[in-house]
């Protein structure tokens, strides 16, 4: 027969392993937040794979950015573009829409005309994500400059070769004969 004793021993021995189980999950999560932020501190260490966070992923790519290699700071901007969150998501649309801007104006002061194509899709994809940006937060300033910056500096249309007409004032006008009688 099972006494009022053991039950209540039964009872705090289970309430006892069940708290020690999620003191042990909450310090396994502490560990892991500590070490994610450390790497969001300094994430010039970080190797990245498929269980990265995308903060840490975003803390990477603005590493990457303001040490130069921007190619490789937007393909890891590129795989955090569709994160669930809305204001992350128009953080990242916004620096990648900045790289492309930067890049195009450094291009387009540096070459000029001879890179034509070049910037004029840099600045494409600029305001593509600046844009995006912009709809996902329409208040962000920094966002507005920016696109106002890429419509600023969107290269003029390359002129097209005008067409070697011949043909005299006369011919400029139709030919088709009116409707005879004056018409209705």
């Amino acid at each position: 027969m099972v006494t009022a004793a053991k039950l209540r021993e039964a009872l705090a021995s289970g309430l006892l392993v069940l708290g020690l189980a999620v003191a042990a999950g909450s310090g396994y999560r502490l560990i892991v937040l500590a070490r994610e932020n450390a790497a969001i501190h300094d994430p010039r260490d970080v190797r990245l794979d498929e269980n990265t966070t995308p903060e840490v992923v975003f803390a990477k790519a603005q590493a990457l950015d303001r040490t130069g290699d921007h190619q490789e700071a937007l393909r890891l901007y590129h795989t955090i573009q569709n994160d669930p969150i809305p204001a992350f998501r128009q953080r990242v649309h916004y620096n990648m829409g900045t790289i492309y801007l930067r890049e195009a104006a450094s291009l387009w002061h540096a070459r000029g005309v001879l890179e034509h194509a070049r910037v004029n899709a840099l600045v494409e994809m600029a305001k593509e994500n600046l844009k995006e940006a912009l709809r996902l937060n329409p208040a962000d300033q920094d966002a507005r400059f920016n696109l106002e910056y890429a419509f600023r500096i969107t290269p003029p249309p390359k002129e097209k070769e005008k067409a070697n007409w011949q043909g005299t004032k006369s011919s400029v006008f139709s030919t088709l004969p009116g409707i005879p009688g004056g018409g209705p």
